[in-house]
Order: structure tokens, then sequence, then C-alpha cells
């Protein structure tokens, strides 16, 4: 395998979230600086989803080989699918992982921590409510109880009110969930029993704020007109929407870049760039008073940011629409314009993607993968073979593009394809220069690839399960041969279909002294001749360019079609291979009961074919005078009849 340049592995959940966006872009910008490429792994989601939905995610580590990789960032206050899923993973990590090892925002056992610095931020928000707007009683909403961050944030609260000299009352803490649910909470408490306000509420994240404002909002009252609220973990407002909340931002980026400064040092290198000390300023805005009122309320900020698209109004549709794989991703590959900019889209399939059988401790990414959609961005720079279902590469490598000669880094998003718990595969996408990270849209465009493949999936199991059901109907289950429905559905279609040049052989076969062998050997015997002769008459005669098609018509009876360009001399040659593996069979057995088998044969062309029964009408004679013969060289009366 090619090492092209170092590599820096990244394991985080919902990479879209503003967090893991402004991460990214800055672990991203100082990974470039320093030449080495970024391969993200993530869940699309950080929690939430149905059971099946989160069991089918959290298989996004089988993507990784650690072997591939130089370094490690992992971010587990993002990995929050179930419980002990981040710690699974930093465990995973740990034992199969022997590079440098970073823990983002996080204190972890073998893993080199960088902190974001949230006790300074809190302490400067709240400084600001003491300095500023003389603020002495301030309540603080901070995150779960024994949650790093939400203890780190409560720490700079009480270094805030300790500086200036105010005592800390832990009656005025509460703790939440980061989410907006914990501000109608705090409301309602504070004001049950017609309870007092405080003269300020600081949350430990803008979701809370937000909660808090909706909740007053609620109750007919306002920030800051009747108490101050802050937020902390700038949130960046819905489009058409100016800032409300006074808040901080986290120093990501310096944690970022120190992190990957690190990295840089540990693989003996000379970290590129200047090392960034710029520390994040409190944005003031409404909420606190330093900055004029929006026209807007609070009642719909979190859902604005779910609303589907238009342009992928009928993506799923037309996706669903497609009637196999190959018309699937050229769709898929049109919709691919509309997950933002991107240098490349890979869409990688497991070579048994469409297996239903599989029961949920089998349902893996396979070993040997296809690279089924290979696009670049924008339908400019497109090429005619960007679909292909014969590309394939081991799971090892994880993506061929990874260990191509690049002129410059780049980072790759690792996304996992599947349905619940079964896995399709993968999407990969690519980029280079300042901004990797992929729109918001990218998580609703790949579950509708999910739904797709899975709709595909279910469509070629009734297929298949229609064409079981259908060779079944038309094929002998003692022999394997088609049945005598399938000779009368097959027969006509051959005989009208028969081209210029070709020809016609129709060959029907009978067991002579069948009802002998089973008085005297057993029917089992019996069976046993019938089975030894289709699996005979069912070999190949003829070359590769002449169509044969082998039927049981009855008990005993069997005809060999076969469609062509052949001469008289072949089919004669066909017989006598016929007789002469009859001849070594029964020569093999010696004691059991002897194969003896009539052939009457004839061979038409298209202007000598009379109707379907005078056509069995005819061979038919000549089977029975060689049946005759047989039967008078063997010492069997005529008298025996046909059915003897």
């Amino acid at each position: 395998m090619l090492q092209c340049r170092k590599k820096i592995g990244i394991f985080l959940g919902q990479p879209d979230a503003a967090f893991q966006k402004q991460l990214l872009k800055a672990g991203g910008r100082a990974a470039f600086q320093n030449d080495y490429d970024v391969l993200v792994f993530s869940s699309l989601i950080s929690n939430g989803g149905y059971p099946e939905y989160q069991a089918g995610e959290a298989k996004f580590m089988e993507l990784v080989n650690f072997e591939a990789l130089d370094a490690v960032i992992a971010v587990p206050d993002t990995l929050r699918l179930r419980p002990g899923f981040a710690e699974g993973i930093m465990d995973n990590i740990r034992n199969n992982f022997h590079g440098i090892k970073v823990a983002y925002d996080w204190e972890e056992e073998g893993f080199q921590s960088f902190l974001c610095g949230d006790a300074a931020g809190v302490h400067d928000v709240v400084a600001h409510l003491i300095e500023k707007h003389h603020c002495s009683d301030i309540v603080f909403v901070t995150g779960p109880e024994g949650h790093p961050h939400a203890e780190a944030r409560l720490s700079g609260y009480r270094s805030a009110l300790e500086e200036a000299g105010i005592e800390y009352d832990a009656s005025k803490v509460y703790y939440g969930t980061f989410w907006y649910d914990s501000g109608e909470t705090v409301v309602g408490q504070l004001l049950a029993d017609g309870g007092k306000l405080p003269q300020a509420i600081a949350c430990a994240s803008d979701t809370m704020a937000v909660g808090v404002c909706r909740a007053l909002q609620s109750r007919g009252l306002r920030a800051p007109e009747d108490i101050i609220v802050t937020g902390f973990d700038f949130e960046e407002p819905g489009a058409n929407r100016a800032p409300f909340i006074t808040s901080i931002e986290r120093e990501i980026d310096c944690a970022a870049e120190r992190a990957v400064r690190y990295i840089a040092e540990q693989l003996g290198g000379k970290p590129a760039g200047e090392a960034q000390a710029l520390k994040p300023q409190p944005l003031l805005h409404c909420s606190c008073g330093c900055a004029p009122r929006p026209v807007h309320t609070f009642e719909d900020h979190e859902n604005t940011e779910n609303q589907f698209f238009e342009v992928y109004n009928f993506m799923q549709e037309m996706l669903i629409a497609a009637g196999n794989l190959n018309d699937c991703l050229w769709e898929i590959d049109g919709y691919a314009d509309h997950i933002g900019k991107f240098e490349r889209l890979f869409l990688c399939l497991s070579e048994d993607w469409k297996r239903l059988d599989l029961s949920e401790s089998e349902e893996h990414v396979s070993e040997r993968i296809i690279l089924a959609l290979n696009t670049a961005g924008g339908k400019n720079f497109k090429e005619e073979n960007r679909v292909s279902l014969t590309r394939s590469f081991e799971r090892s490598q994880m993506l061929p593009a990874l260990w191509e000669e690049r002129e410059k880094p780049a980072m790759f998003f690792f996304s996992l394809l599947h349905f619940g718990t079964h896995c399709f595969g993968y999407t990969v996408l690519e980029y280079t220069g300042k901004e990797c990270v992929y729109d918001r849209r990218f998580p609703f465009w790949q579950r509708n690839v999910n739904n797709a493949l899975e709709s595909l999936r279910r469509v070629y199991a009734v297929n298949e399960l229609y064409e079981a059901a259908e060779h079944k109907a038309v094929t002998d289950a003692m022999t394997g041969l088609y049945n005598r429905n399938g000779y009368n559905l097959m027969f006509p279609g051959l005989a009208e279909e028969l081209g210029e040049g070709e020809r016609l052989l129709f060959m029907l076969c009978d067991n002579n002294s069948l009802k002998y062998i089973n008085d005297t050997y057993g029917h089992l015997a019996g069976d046993e001749v019938i089975r030894l002769s289709a699996h005979i008459l069912a070999k190949k005669y003829f070359d590769a360019s002449v169509r044969e098609l082998n039927f049981r018509i009855g008990g005993d009876e069997y005809v060999k079609l076969a469609v062509g360009r052949f001469t008289d001399e072949e089919a004669e040659q066909c017989v006598s291979g016929i007789r002469r593996r009859v001849e070594a069979e029964n020569a093999r057995r010696r004691n059991s009961a002897l194969i003896d088998l009539a052939i009457g044969y004839c061979v038409y062309e298209r202007g000598t074919m009379g109707s379907l029964d005078q056509m069995m009408t005819e061979v038919d004679a000549r089977m029975y005078r060689n049946k005759q013969e047989m039967k008078a060289a063997f010492g069997f009366a005529p008298t025996r009849g046909r059915n003897s």
C-alpha cells in the first residue's frame, strides 16, 4: 500500500453540527498546513433515531484500518448514539491503534487531551453581567451533574463570583441537559409558588438560553427588560435572523490547532504556521441589553435548521423508481450536485449489499468493496465512467483515492450506508481548500440513498423469489431437467424463432424396461436409472454456439432440443455421445439395473417444420422403432409393449 502522506483519523458524531463543523474547519486547516490528509469517520447523528438505525450507524468503525493512520483525534462527547458507545470507541482506539492518540475536549487515559477552556469563557460572560450590568443575583444553568463540560462551566461561574466578592450559593445552580427543555424547567421552578426571578440567568449553552427566553415569553416576560439571559458556546442563528443571545464562542479553533501541532511534533516534524493565542471575546447581544432587540420570537428556533429543502422534493421518488442498481446510481450521481461543493464523491458498496438472508450478527461491510460511483463536484467535471459495477478493492484499503499521488492534501468524510442494521457500504466525500465541511443537506441526501438501496434490495429479493418459483414451476424435482410444463412453454417459442440458417434437433428418449427394473430391483433403483439417464442427456454435446435444452416430459420419457447452426454429422455425433456415456455408466454399475435408453430424433429447418404435434409424432415413431430394435437385440420380446 503506497503511503503518500501522513494521515490523521478523526472520530466524531454528527459532523454537520456547529461545534463539529468548526472543529473540522480548524483541524483541517492546521492539518493541510502540515501537508497531512485527514480521514473523518463518523455517525451522521450524535443520538436519537430508532434502535435499529442507531445500531447501524454504530458500525462506522468497521470502515477504519488503523494501520493506515499515523495519528487519531477522538471527540467522545459527540459520540452519544447510545449508552456506553463513546467508551467503546475509546477502548477500540486504545486497544487497536498504536500511534499518536488525542482526545479532543475530553480527558481520557492513554490519550493526550486538548480542552476548549470552557471555565474561562463562562467566567468572562458572568464577569460582564457583574461589571457592566451590576448583577449580583445570578442563577446559573449548567449541564448534567458530573459531566466534565458542565462542571468546567460551573467552575467558571464560581470563579467570576469569587473574583467579584459575591458569595457562591449552590441553591442558585440548576443542572440541565444542555438542550432547550432545560429552559422551561428552570423558569418553571423559579416562578413556582409565586417565586421571584433573579437579576440574570446565565446558561452553560445557547440552546438552554433560548429555552429560557421562550419559557419567559410564554409567561408574558421578556429578556432583557424583565431579566437578563446569557448563553455560552455561541450558536449561529438561522438565515435572516440577527443574533439575540449574549454569549461567547468556545476555544474550538485554538484547541484544534494545538492538537494538530502536538501531532506534528510527535511525528518528528516542525509544525507549520504560527500558534494561535487569540482568546474569544464575549459576543454582546440583545438578551443582556447591549444591542438593539431584533424582531423575532423563539417559537420555532430549533426547527428552522431541520427543514427539508425544496431541491430534494422528488429525489427519493426518482431513486426508488430506478429499475436496477445501475439506473439508481446514475440518479444518485445526478443529485450529488445539490450537496455542496466537494472535490469528489465516492459510493462504495459491499459485494453482498443486496442479501436478505443475513442474521444481525452477519450484517457487516464485506471484505471486498465495489467502487460503484466516483464523481467530481460540478457537472462540468464529470466523466462517463463515473458509474461502474466492475471496479473493486479490498476493504483494508478503505478507498483507492487515499493512495493516489495528489498535489494537495485532502479531507475525506466516511459515512456508512445502511438501512437499520443492514450495511450496504459507505460514501466518502473528498474536500480540499479552506471549507472542509459538508453541506448540512448531506444527511438528508444520504438517508434518501439508504432508503433507495433498501427498496432496490427488496425488489431484487422479490424478483429472485419469483424466478425461483418460476423455475420450480418448469423444473422436474427428481432430475433437475425442465418438466412437461417447461416443454409446453418453451418449445413453441424455439420453433417460431428459428433464425435463417439455423436448425432444430428434436430428440425423444425413453427408458426401456423400467417396469421390469421396478419389479425386479425396486422403485428406488428405477428412480436412480431415471436420474442417471437425465444426467447423461443433460451433458453438452454440441459446441457453445448451439443452445441445448433438456426435458423430462413423462415418467421415463425425455426430450432434448438443440437450436443453432450444426450439420447432420454433428447431430449423429450427439446421439453417439449419449450412447457412449450410457455404455460407460453401465460398465461402472455392473450388477445394478442397467440403463437401456431408446432414442429417436429428427433435424428440422425453418421451411421443413410441421406442427408441433406432427413433429412429435414423427420423432416418436423413430424412437419406438429404436426401442423395438434394442429389445429384440437384448432378448426382450416386442410384445411386452411400449410401457414394459
